[in-house]
């Protein structure tokens, strides 16, 4: 069975940078973005969401949080991005706070929150051969996000395809009812499954899509293929050999999330899987280059 689409078709170690590269910029900034083409990651990891008018936007939380969110304006800090218009969120500065449990994280003073437009044209001119993972942050349990999920996908499909990346990324979601929405819609899009303990993978979970987990699908990586996706993407502490052998067996590539620890990279590089996400790209080029390049 031929190579499943990603960096990895190359022969190379996929090393993606999570939310650009969070432990050593803040996280979802332009700066934090470059710090991992900087670094030498082969891809990055984003986080989108759908805002009040529309607009598809690179953020990771649902609620603009106050460890990470100044407002330069009318006080909207604490409320929903959801419910927050574009205009609205330009005017909290995302950038000048670093979070105590990342020493290292440098801030980026003044950014604002970005479309991913602007962070997909950015990082064409920066890095143009980085493959983009692009998360998809719908909650099936939350009424809001899931209303939006055809919106915020048709969203993103639309932006990688104005910015000519739609052979060089993935749509990622813990939502598989996402990929199965883009496999009918863009069926030449790669599909990422995410992953999550005790979560996705258990009785009555409403994040499979239309597997059902105590159905007919043997395990966690059965069912991701079911969904039409080309990659699963499992919380790190999830995967050693047998997990890697098992995705391969079905066509899947592994790409697990989120890894900090040297020790424990080595350990997955050792267990076969096609790359990893990591707060510091940094460590996991270092650790995965070869001797003497």
């Amino acid at each position: 069975m031929g190579a499943p689409p990603g960096p990895w078709a190359s022969g190379r170690f996929d090393v993606e940078g999570h939310r650009g590269a969070k432990g050593l910029v803040v996280e979802n900034t332009l700066a934090s973005f470059a710090a991992a083409f900087d670094a030498g990651a082969t891809g990055v990891e984003l986080d989108v969401r759908l805002t009040a008018d529309g607009q598809v936007v690179v953020w990771h939380d649902a609620v603009l949080l106050p460890e990470k969110c100044l407002a330069t304006g009318p006080d909207v800090v604490g409320a929903r991005l959801e419910e927050l218009t574009l205009e609205q969120l330009r005017t909290v500065d995302v950038g000048s706070q670093t979070l105590a449990g990342y020493p290292d994280q440098r801030p980026s003073p003044g950014a604002r929150i970005s479309t991913l437009d602007e962070v997909l044209a950015h990082g064409r001119e920066r890095a143009p051969d980085v493959w983009w993972t692009i998360e998809l942050k719908v909650d099936p349990l939350h009424e809001g996000e899931s209303a939006g999920r055809r919106q915020l996908l048709e969203g993103v499909l639309a932006g990688v395809h104005e910015a000519g990346v739609e052979r060089q990324c993935f749509v990622h979601s813990f939502d598989w009812t996402v990929l199965e929405l883009s496999a009918q819609l863009a069926p030449d899009v790669a599909r990422s499954a995410l992953v999550e303990p005790s979560r996705t993978w258990v009785p009555g979970s409403p994040f499979t899509g239309s597997v059902q987990v105590d159905g007919s699908h043997d395990d966690v990586c059965a069912g991701a293929a079911a969904v039409g996706a080309q990659v699963i993407s499992p919380q790190h502490a999830l995967v050693d050999a047998a997990f890697v052998e098992r995705a391969h067996g079905l066509g899947l590539a592994v790409l697990p999330w989120t890894v900090n620890d040297p020790e424990r990279m080595s350990e997955l590089l050792a267990a076969g899987v096609d790359g990893l996400v990591s707060d510091y790209p940094d460590r996991a080029v270092a650790l995965s280059s070869p001797v003497g390049s």
